[in-house]
């Protein structure tokens, strides 16, 4: 009877639990994402189309804005509607040089450049002042626009009076990828295509069903200007600035916030281990500050769910989880059978492998007119077995990131992974210096 308690206690904790809140969950959201594909029925006309701003702020971005802006000009929705405002928040480099040559090459745009002071919340809150348009667009100057990006996202709106807000699909540029030469870089950058394909085209695929959606994307994302400006804009005290936003709406505003899910913008892969370290805790941060921003009593009950069903998932579960990793130790000298525990890992492992084969498949549905993106994706289909050990990675940048809002003031950039072991290597001299002299002895003496 103890046998079969201990092993009920065991496959309790490192299956069920997990099981339940990833795999479940998971595997509902693909099948009601999957559900929606086949039951659309867009006709893709308009008899009108509505005047558009497009923000863009900007900081050292040379070598990217002209391709940013270039992919505006090319879309299919009208050049005479539309309005690009340049944000500039502190830029040292030929950002402005770059503007002025755009004036010249696309002198049918409506293109204005606007100074501001440092931050993205306040280049935002300037464009949405200076914004002529119906409908905002927001995009980041490191990326370009899918040509019925545009299109796409206004026809949702012309044709859904209760979506106030749209997010965009954001995805890693796959033309980049297969330009790195670094192995294990480029597989962290196919491993980051492959979690924002089921980030945006599932998570928010699902979210935008059920109406919880948590955080809009701030690399794109659309308003409708005359509900944007009643609510408080955008909040530079905090690192998620788009989750802010969202929040407010859901908060001040009776509407709903939804995906396009066939608007995409592609940014470029990560650079290095260090700028995602930076880039998750950033996010990671911006939740935890954001979730307690709007956490009083006389916030709207459907948004005090959503934050609840995020802290639940993101937040309390993550120190659960933390010791179920490091108890695989403590398990083998308990005297489990290795069996056992090799096993119920395997079978968590081919569990997440089974989700993301299934979140592969739906999200190609939405990939049909990417055609190119798609044969790269499925000349890589390999990643999927990858990408339960990739999100482990990002899991203990995202403890990290939870472990630094409790004694560092907030900011953009986080000390880095590199600087954080440097960080850690000193301390552990410094607490165990005898360690380190005897072993520098030995080492003389070698």
């Amino acid at each position: 009877m103890d046998e079969i308690i201990k092993e009920f206690v065991f496959w309790g904790i490192w299956l069920v639990i997990p099981l339940i809140i990833d795999f479940v969950i998971g595997i509902v959201a693909a099948i009601i994402v999957s559900f929606d594909y086949f039951t659309k029925t867009d006709d893709r006309k308009l008899s009108f189309y509505p005047y558009v701003t497009i923000l863009i702020p900007v900081y050292n971005s040379e070598k990217t804005l002209c391709q940013c802006v270039k992919s505006i000009v090319n879309q299919s929705y009208p050049i005479s509607n539309l309005q690009v405002l340049l944000i500039d928040n502190g830029s040292k480099d030929e950002s402005y040089r770059v503007y002025c040559e755009l004036q010249q090459q696309y002198p049918k745009l409506r293109l204005w450049w606007l100074d501001s002071s440092k931050g993205k919340a306040k280049a935002l809150n300037k464009g949405l002042y200076m914004a002529d348009g119906k409908y905002i667009i927001n995009i980041d100057s490191d990326g370009v626009l899918e040509k019925d990006a545009i299109f796409n996202m206004v026809y949702k709106f012309e044709k859904k009076d209760d979506v106030i807000a749209m997010t965009g699909v954001v995805l890693t540029n796959y033309k980049d990828i297969e330009k790195t030469n670094i192995g294990i870089k480029k597989v962290f950058q196919k491993c980051e295509l492959f979690e924002y394909s089921e980030a945006f085209l599932i998570g928010r695929g699902f979210q935008s069903k059920t109406n919880t959606m948590f955080t809009l994307a701030g690399a794109f994302s659309a308003f409708r200007r005359d509900s944007v400006l009643r609510t408080q804009l955008y909040n530079g005290e905090t690192l998620g600035e788009d989750t802010h936003m969202t929040s407010q709406i859901r908060a001040f505003l009776d509407g709903r916030v939804e995906l396009r899910e066939d608007s995409f913008f592609f940014v470029d892969p990560v650079e290095n281990l260090d700028k995602l370290y930076i880039q998750r805790q950033r996010w990671q941060r911006g939740q935890i500050e954001v979730s307690t921003l709007f956490s009083g009593k006389n916030i709207k009950k459907g948004l005090v769910n959503i934050l609840k069903i995020n802290i639940i998932k993101d937040h309390t579960l993550v120190f659960p989880r933390l010791i179920w990793i490091f108890a695989l130790i403590f398990l083998i000298f308990i005297d489990y059978p290795m069996k056992l525990i090799v096993g119920a890992n395997l079978i968590m492992y081919l569990s997440y492998v089974l989700l993301s084969v299934v979140n592969f498949i739906v999200s190609k549905l939405y990939l049909k007119e990417q055609k190119d993106l798609r044969r790269f994706m499925n000349k890589n289909f390999m990643i999927v077995f990858l990408l339960p050990i990739y999100r482990i990675v990002i899991f203990f940048m995202r403890v990290a990131g939870i472990l630094n809002s409790t004694k560092e003031k907030s900011h953009w950039n986080t000390k880095t992974f590199n600087q954080e072991k440097e960080m850690i290597n000193e301390r552990m001299k410094n607490d165990y210096s005898w360690f380190y002299r005897i072993k520098s002895w030995v080492n003389c003496y070698k």
